[in-house]
């Protein structure tokens, strides 16, 4: 097995390292409905994507001392898979409403067919594309109206959100990047961030400082781990791709991505099957030790070793 060293630490001029994980395909994400802060679970194609991350990360030679992630199912079970699939789960892990994907309002739960059918082609593109235009607020009356869940019931009236521009997303982002992620990366730890694609977009557009009116350009697949390299300021190195826009890397080509899944489906299939490593047990102990240990009590040595 051959391992990208490269990965393994920080090239020149880089001093910090994050990796950044979308998580896997959703079941409202197949279905083409939005989601927001609908707690909807991976698919199948989705759990096996984020066990494929961990491979990777793995493979790659990834070690990370603390993980975030959203309250967010899809987004907690990513991280999950892929810290169980590099065997790294036993780290530190940091859960925020902040990292939840941007509120969508009244729009959470419906097609983006029928949304488009009911607003109309105009409408629904100045919500989409633009950087400050909310969605049509949530009313409590709403099925998935998020004030019931006793999650954020902490939140308050002024700060629970009931529809969010990428503005207001990125506005909610930045706080907990500054106060809970930077200060760990400035004290060297290695950090992995499993979390959504508006809020990823926004911590690259802010990290890259990208104009903000391309931040609907930023494309990050889902189940793909995107490193950072940092310097000591936190600010990205290396230049930015003319592919994607951005100094992140992702960790494999898109376009190698299906052959390296394929490669490893005999990986993921017997990672599905179990959520525990198999450790093999530990069946006798040493003879001197226990005979030390007999005479030293002036007891007689066990039966079982009489004939050893």
């Amino acid at each position: 097995m051959i391992i990208r060293r490269w990965f393994v630490s920080p090239p020149e001029g880089g001093v910090h390292r994050l990796v950044l994980l979308r998580h896997g395909q959703s079941e409202w994400n197949a279905m083409k409905r939005f989601t927001g802060w609908v707690d909807v679970d991976l698919s199948e194609q989705g759990r096996d994507e984020a066990i494929h991350a961990g491979l990777m990360l793995q493979r790659h030679g990834f070690q990370f001392d603390e993980a975030h992630t959203s309250l967010l199912k899809r987004a907690v079970r990513t991280l999950w898979s892929a810290l169980h699939a590099c065997d790294q789960h036993w780290i530190e892990v940091k859960r925020s409403w902040r990292l939840n994907e941007r509120h969508y309002g009244a729009l959470q739960g419906m097609s983006k067919d029928e949304v488009k059918r009911q607003m109309g082609e105009e409408l629904l593109q100045k919500f989409r594309r633009g950087f400050d235009q909310p969605p049509i607020a949530m009313r409590e009356d709403h099925p998935f109206w998020t004030g019931r869940d006793r999650r954020y019931h902490t939140l308050g009236p002024d700060v629970h959100p009931t529809g969010e521009s990428l503005r207001m997303c990125q506005q909610r982002v930045l706080p907990y990047w500054q106060d809970a992620i930077a200060p760990s990366i400035r004290r060297g730890s290695r950090v992995l961030i499993s979390a959504h694609n508006n809020v990823l977009r926004c911590l690259v557009q802010y990290l890259d400082k990208i104009p903000v009116d391309r931040i609907r350009e930023i494309e990050i697949p889902t189940g793909v781990p995107l490193v950072y390299d940092l310097d000591a300021n936190l600010a990205p190195v290396g230049d930015l791709s003319s592919e994607n826009g951005f100094t992140g890397k992702f960790l494999i080509d898109k376009t190698k991505r299906d052959a390296e899944y394929l490669a490893n489906l005999e990986a993921i299939t017997e990672r599905r099957k179990t959520f525990a490593r198999r450790v093999d047990p530990v069946t006798a102990l040493n003879r001197d030790d226990i005979q030390s240990q007999c005479e030293a009590h002036g007891l007689q040595l066990p039966k079982a070793w009489a004939n050893n």
